[in-house]
């Protein structure tokens, strides 16, 4: 960081543009109010549709940079998936060797479900 440069300026240069801005600038009202005095009451209503003309398009752009999906990690994914394979290979070591029987294989096969279904319960909501 520059010693010219403070912590409070870098945050408001990190935020969005509609974020940083006001909804109405100041001039804007200013004008209104120089408007309603020059123009009178009977302009009073075309002025005050024309003020909230402004503020509905900041929000509509607001709403508009809120929307935008944020960048998806593919590096999270990669390590469910890596790690669901080690979580199986180990659930299945252990369950064959300490089990007699069909049991050990069975207690696989419910793991690697349980596994399976994780994966896919991540996969669905994302």
């Amino acid at each position: 960081m520059r010693k010219s440069e403070s912590e409070d300026s870098r945050f408001w240069n990190s935020l969005p543009k509609a974020y940083v801005q006001a909804m109405v600038e100041r001039k804007d009202i200013e004008a209104a109010l120089e408007a309603r005095r020059e123009l009178g009451q009977e302009y009073e209503p075309q002025i005050v549709d024309s003020l909230a003309e402004k503020i509905e398009r900041r929000l509509e752009e607001r709403l508009q940079e809120r929307r935008a999906p944020a960048p998806r990690h593919h590096y999270f994914e990669m390590r469910l998936a890596l790690g669901s394979i080690g979580l199986g290979i180990g659930a299945t070591a252990v369950a064959t060797s300490n089990a007699q029987g069909a049991g050990g294989i069975v207690i696989a096969i419910i793991a690697w479900i349980a596994i399976a279904v994780v994966n896919i319960v991540y996969a669905v909501r994302r």
